[in-house]
């Protein structure tokens, strides 16, 4: 389940009023899944790896169809891993995403960090059988705010 469904619900009704869902759809079929991707806490007994001074930032990745997130924390700046992936149950017995998926999140998550390291979050994936439609808000002018 997505961790903020009412907040993906809020940017999908925009992109429904602006025309982008139904150009999305006419030209490649219809949506069939949701990913967000918002920042996270890295869990408890992870092991960091250091680069430098850097301060690694985690990123999780939810779906509207697996009831797990995964996640991972990385310096953006370097796009190097600080930290081995996770994934989390929502709920009792949850199916953890797929290798497929967790590529997805990881090529979705890369592709959209600029090139300083900056990047703007929530990360919102529509997806269908041939490709997605991905929709990121604009870097804050100064990183510190990230």
């Amino acid at each position: 389940m997505l961790v903020d469904p009412e907040r993906f619900a809020s940017m999908e009704e925009l992109l429904k009023k602006n025309g982008s869902v139904e150009r999305f759809e006419n030209e490649y079929g219809p949506i069939k899944g949701r990913m967000m991707i918002t920042m996270a806490e890295i869990p408890d007994g992870f092991e960091i790896t250091p680069l430098g001074d850097e301060v690694p930032i985690a990123f999780e990745a939810s779906f509207d169809f697996f009831d797990s997130v995964v996640g991972l924390a990385m310096y953006t700046a370097d796009r190097k891993l600080a930290t081995d992936m996770w994934v989390t149950p929502q709920k009792d017995n949850a199916d953890p995403p797929t290798e497929d998926w967790i590529e997805f999140f990881i090529k979705t998550l890369v592709d959209h960090l600029a090139e300083d390291g900056s990047f703007g979050v929530p990360i919102y994936s529509f997806v269908n059988d041939t490709c997605d439609m991905t929709v990121v808000p604009e870097p804050p002018e100064d990183a510190d705010e990230v």
